[in-house]
């Protein structure tokens, strides 16, 4: 059995969607289950779940407004499968995707795959990790809306850090699981997800993805004067922009370079703010 869980918080519209994908499944619908953690919502996000329940087994679960870690673990308690497939609320899943998935997990313990954009805009160029190579590799990265993982995975190595609420629950997880399992990555377990849905959707991520860069780092940084001088050494890389912006027109690079510094920047008092939330007293 397959379970497929979704967290969701406000997104009915987005979810919609989502649902919609899995019932165009090639896999038939007898062999997974789809489980939906709403995370405290105050829209239409229960009756939407009500359209769904002739076309597959769905187990809808409620959370107070606790963040996609805790709901993904709520969603890990309620399921009953052996494969556990994590999805966005606002993705849509390719055809194959599920039957690929079963496939490949008879002979791995943890997946990740392909995220191609729903609509051809800026935000495609702010995420290169989405499409790793086009071929199966070992990866260091999981894409915590596209992943498979076996249930005993979780129970040998715990479950989501619940603490990070959003932002960097999937880093920190495979810090723990790539001492016991390889994580690897399948092209050809496609779902479609923008990476922003706009300039303020983004900066509000970067932000995030600071804030919960000093909560992983909090041991090592000692002050805030030591956060400051090696923030890019504790940030290992930072904003990745798509290799092939050196083709595109002028003004679009410009305006890909504009938003990247703007994302710097809000990753930068992101993670200032992460300090002080974090530290010791």
């Amino acid at each position: 059995m397959i379970s497929v869980i979704i967290p969701t918080y406000n997104r009915d519209k987005y979810l919609f969607q989502a649902l919609t994908s899995l019932t165009k499944q090639s896999l038939p619908a007898s062999e997974f289950e789809v489980v939906v953690v709403d995370d405290g919502s105050t829209d239409n996000t229960e009756n939407v779940i009500f359209d769904f329940v002739s076309d597959f087994e769905i187990i809808f679960s409620r959370q107070s407004h606790r963040g996609v870690s805790q709901a993904r673990n709520f969603g890990i308690n309620d399921s009953h499968g052996y494969i556990l497939v994590f999805f966005d609320d606002d993705a849509i899943a390719a055809s194959s995707w599920l039957e690929n998935i079963k496939r490949i997990m008879e002979s791995e313990n943890i997946i990740t795959g392909s995220v191609e954009p729903i609509h051809n805009n800026i935000w495609k160029y702010f995420a290169p990790h989405y499409h790793q190579a086009d071929k199966p590799q070992e990866s260091s990265v999981l894409l915590e809306g596209n992943c498979a993982i076996k249930r005993y995975v979780f129970e040998s190595i715990g479950q989501f850090d619940a603490n990070l609420d959003y932002g960097h629950e999937g880093k920190e997880f495979i810090h723990r699981a790539s001492r016991f399992f390889k994580i690897m990555y399948y092209p050809e377990m496609v779902i479609y997800h923008d990476y922003a849905s706009g300039l303020s959707n983004y900066l509000s991520k970067q932000w995030k993805f600071g804030e919960k860069m000093s909560y992983l780092n909090i041991s090592q940084i000692t002050s805030l004067s030591y956060l400051l001088f090696n923030y890019q050494k504790i940030k290992s890389g930072g904003q990745k922009i798509e290799k092939k912006s050196s083709v595109l027109p002028f003004n679009l690079k410009l305006k890909i370079r504009l938003i990247a510094e703007l994302g710097k920047w809000s990753h930068f008092f992101g993670a200032i703010y992460g300090y002080l939330k974090y530290k010791k007293k």
